[in-house]
């Protein structure tokens, strides 16, 4: 089966090349083996979200990098932006950039133009019975999450929070350990603001 141009794996293996990196140096620095990452760039397998956090930490862009077609998520200067035609302040919901991790039952949108701001805004959605174990960020950030549907349970340190429709929560990114649905039979969906862009 041919390879999506645009797939997750196609542009895992083009940041890749990029950063001049062979599949046995890439898997060495996220502790997994060259034959996983292959597989991965040939969409044989979905990474996990813990496993495309490595991926992304190693070749050192952020995970929302690896968007989907859509809006580039490449930073821009203010001078690119300014001078670019194509470039617009407003995300349409249909062309929203889209990362989505079956594995993981999660699917996270950008709902900024591009990723050259000091903070990003992404919508979440986790089906039922999903969730993942936060891995520390390469720098503090903070974080507000607003639940639009569903039940979100956020863990921060050793305590744990469920969040309902129309609650909100605040926090530092290093106290971050939780991220699962509450729901039963509903997906749960957030907006989340982060500061710095690092996700």
């Amino acid at each position: 089966m041919a390879k999506a141009h645009n797939s997750l794996g196609r542009r895992i293996q083009t940041r890749r090349k990029a950063a001049g990196l062979s599949l046995r140096a890439l898997a060495a620095k996220i502790g997994r083996t060259a034959s996983f990452i292959s597989q991965i760039e040939l969409d044989q397998v979905n990474p996990s979200i813990d496993s495309l956090r490595r991926i992304a930490e190693a070749l050192q862009v952020s995970i929302l990098y690896f968007l989907s077609d859509g809006v580039s998520p490449e930073p821009q200067s203010p001078l690119q932006r300014k001078s670019s035609l194509e470039y617009t302040p407003v995300v349409r919901a249909k062309v929203r950039s889209k990362l989505t991790l079956p594995v993981s039952g999660v699917t996270y949108e950008l709902l900024t133009p591009d990723l050259a701001h000091r903070m990003e805004a992404i919508c979440g959605r986790l089906a039922p019975n999903t969730g993942n174990v936060a891995r520390r960020l390469r720098e503090p950030t903070e974080e507000f999450i607003y639940v639009l549907s569903g039940s979100l349970c956020v863990g921060l340190g050793k305590k744990e929070h469920i969040l309902c429709r129309g609650d909100s929560i605040y926090f530092e990114g290093s106290d971050l350990r939780k991220l699962s649905c509450a729901s039963k039979t509903e997906d749960a969906v957030w907006i989340s603001v982060i500061t710095p862009p690092i996700f």
